[in-house]
């Protein structure tokens, strides 16, 4: 990436200002706005961007992208800017922040709904909820469609519906050359099959078009604070759960600090049918010693709201995941926690984190196959995350590594079990990596399996230079491969 001077940044900058449309705004260091425009989700994955541009069309992002490699300076796209990997920023480059482009758009009869590049999950949920319908999407509606979209996505429809990328009927994007196409299943498939898992490293996306779902009622779901003494009950419960596997359920839990010294297992329970059928189901839980229930009859759009508060903006953090082979082993598990627990006793600064699996109904995604979309995840198995929390940056060093250390520890015990499922009964090959929980750094063929190669190719047709450098990297270092 070239170096650029303050007086080529004021430059550059007021050529953008000159092509921009009415409405779209340039900043840098000498802005007002400066601060503001380069805030992240966590702070820790900040970055001094030479320019934060904020387009309101397509062509404004044609003619950044345009300048941009033009003069070999690098780009990255904030969309939610919940990257902890720090993917959303960049030291020097130009950032594109997409945040004037949150217009969603609703076709009831068609049932389809149309969301601008920049939209967050809120904007989505709130404006198809006006037409009874619903958009299989996150669990955190203050994340951005884009970069949950393009990894994959899972939220609490899965089961019924599929991930995100199984919705995505079209998009609208910019390429590295600047050209605006549209990708779809009819127009530039290949392409298309790119962006449903790798689509960061392929372009600046526009527009998303989904196909949404009737949600004409209420459904059943919310949030428990379950005493950490029931966790043997707890992993009992959520075991059995998955072997039922109903479509229309989902169950995420963990561990979360109360003290240094006290934890609680948080439990988001959701049901999209009648409260009965709900209670009856979950009542393995509910009948735990509980330190909050705050479950009940709500509209869909409120569940996607329930987690906002412990992962909301502005602490350090960091992200990681691996996966879980059901039925998750008790000893496993305990090891979690205490490992948890003796990192928070260690760096109390740390007590923000939380630690949990997703236990997601999965035989909706086996009924697309491995290979119908970059994303290669698609398994009999379950996710599971760190999302850790701080606020000093002296701990960032040590907190990332044991983040790190987490990850390979699991990574090892979902291996082990895999093998143990497969002498047992059938298990999909899916790769176990969800690259949405901070995938930066993984290797190609660990993130995307047997699509990698796909995916190498379409990235030398379609971004050669590797200009969207900021996704899963797809070029081999030193090679040009």
């Amino acid at each position: 990436m070239a170096n650029i001077t303050d007086t080529k940044i004021e430059s550059l900058a007021n050529t953008l200002r000159k092509e921009f449309s009415h409405g779209a705004t340039v900043i840098t260091s000498k802005s007002e706005e400066y601060q503001e425009s380069i805030a992240r989700w966590s702070s820790a994955a900040e970055k001094r961007a030479a320019i934060i541009v904020f387009p309101v069309c397509a062509e404004d992002v044609s003619n950044v992208i345009k300048l941009a490699t033009s003069n070999r300076i690098e780009i990255a796209v904030r969309g939610g800017g919940h990257s902890t990997s720090g993917s959303s920023s960049t030291e020097g480059g130009i950032c594109i922040d997409m945040s004037k482009l949150r217009k969603v758009s609703v076709d009831p009869k068609a049932k389809i709904v149309v969301a601008e590049g920049g939209a967050l999950w809120a904007d989505v949920d709130k404006a198809a909820a006006e037409h009874e319908l619903a958009v299989v999407g996150g669990t955190v509606n203050t994340t951005g469609v884009g970069g949950l979209t393009l990894g994959g996505g899972y939220g609490y429809l899965v089961g019924e519906h599929g991930l995100v990328i199984d919705n995505l009927l079209e998009v609208q994007m910019v390429l590295a050359d600047g050209n605006i196409v549209i990708a779809s299943r009819h127009r530039e498939p290949k392409l298309f099959w790119a962006v449903r898992g790798a689509g960061a490293s392929f372009g600046v996306i526009l527009s998303f078009t989904f196909r949404a779902h009737e949600m004409n009622r209420p459904v059943w779901g919310g949030t428990l604070a379950i005493d950490i003494g029931e966790i043997d009950k707890v992993v009992e419960f959520a075991n059995r759960f998955l072997e039922k596997s109903d479509p229309k359920s989902a169950l995420i839990w963990g561990f979360k600090a109360l003290s240094a010294n006290t934890f609680c297992i948080i439990a988001a329970v959701f049901y999209n049918g009648p409260e009965p059928l709900a209670t009856d189901l979950f009542s393995g839980l509910i009948g735990l010693k509980l330190h909050e229930n705050f479950t009940g009859n709500r509209l869909y759009w409120t569940m996607n709201t329930l987690l906002n508060e412990d992962l909301k903006a502005g602490p350090r953090r960091s992200m990681k995941g691996s996966a879980f082979i059901s039925p998750l082993d008790l000893k496993f598990a305990k090891t979690c926690l205490e490992d948890l627990r003796n990192l928070i006793q260690k760096i109390p600064d740390a007590s923000m984190s939380i630690m949990v699996f997703e236990f997601l109904p999965f035989w909706k995604l086996f009924s697309f196959s491995q290979d119908c979309t970059a994303f290669a995840n698609r398994g009999a198995y379950g996710n599971l995350l760190w999302i850790m929390g701080w606020t000093q940056a002296d701990h960032d060093k040590e907190i990332r590594q044991w983040t790190q250390d987490m990850s390979s520890k699991s990574r090892q015990e979902f291996e082990k079990s895999r093998m143990t499922a497969r002498i047992g009964g059938v298990v999909a090959d899916g790769v176990g990596e969800y690259f949405n929980y901070d995938g930066i750094g993984v290797g190609g063929t660990q993130v995307f399996g047997d699509n990698f190669a796909q995916l190498q190719k379409l990235k030398k047709k379609y971004d050669p230079n590797n200009v969207f450098s900021k996704g899963p990297q797809l070029v081999l270092p030193n090679t040009g491969a």
